[in-house]
């Protein structure tokens, strides 16, 4: 397909929230766009049955794609490949940010040290993501800000350019450390 393609990633179990947030943005978003969705497998037979349901008699229904798992390799590939990422707010932001991606973050409201939250506004912050707290999760709220990364071009490739300097700029962080720490580790 030549549409565009966003990617959902909700981790390897997947989420729950955000499937059913997904769900109800499907009829009018697979109009323009290819919906690459990893549901994680326990949700896969669920996910498949209820889009087969949905979207019986939409003419673009196979432009969505759920998937139970993907290898490192093939998310690799397809966040590459997608023009959005939609995705919880764990250590999977790196991945984003190494792509160049814009986002949408969805963090998980009761994370262990409200870890994802702090991540998801941390990395918006840099201007690469917007952020959609669960609470706030809806599908109007969601198709809302879809659409205003994917139908404004420049903003796009404003948080894409800033996905990538903070990928940059967290990696020269992370090697710094290191370097540090090796100093620090050599002088004992």
């Amino acid at each position: 397909t030549d549409a565009p393609i966003i990617f959902i990633v909700g981790g390897s179990q997947g989420s729950v929230t955000l499937n059913d947030a997904i769900f109800r943005t499907l009829p009018k978003i697979l109009l323009t766009y290819t919906v690459v969705h990893q549901t994680g497998k326990a949700n896969l037979s669920d996910i498949v049955a209820r889009g087969e349901v949905l979207l019986q008699t939409h003419p673009h229904k196979n432009r969505y794609r759920p998937i139970g798992y993907l290898s490192t390799e093939e998310i690799a590939a397809v966040g590459q490949g997608a023009s959005l990422i939609i995705s919880r707010a764990g250590s999977f932001l790196f991945e984003i940010a190494a792509w160049g991606k814009p986002s949408i973050l969805v963090p998980i409201s009761d994370s262990n040290g409200d870890h994802q939250r702090e991540n998801a506004y941390a990395y918006a912050l840099s201007g690469a993501a917007e952020v959609i707290e669960e609470s706030n999760l809806t599908a109007t709220i969601l198709t809302s800000e879809i659409l205003k990364i994917l139908c404004d071009q420049n903003r796009a490739a404003k948080m894409a350019a800033a996905a990538q300097k903070f990928a940059k700029t967290d990696a020269a962080e992370v090697i710094a450390r290191e370097i540090i720490r090796m100093a620090l580790t050599h002088e004992k």
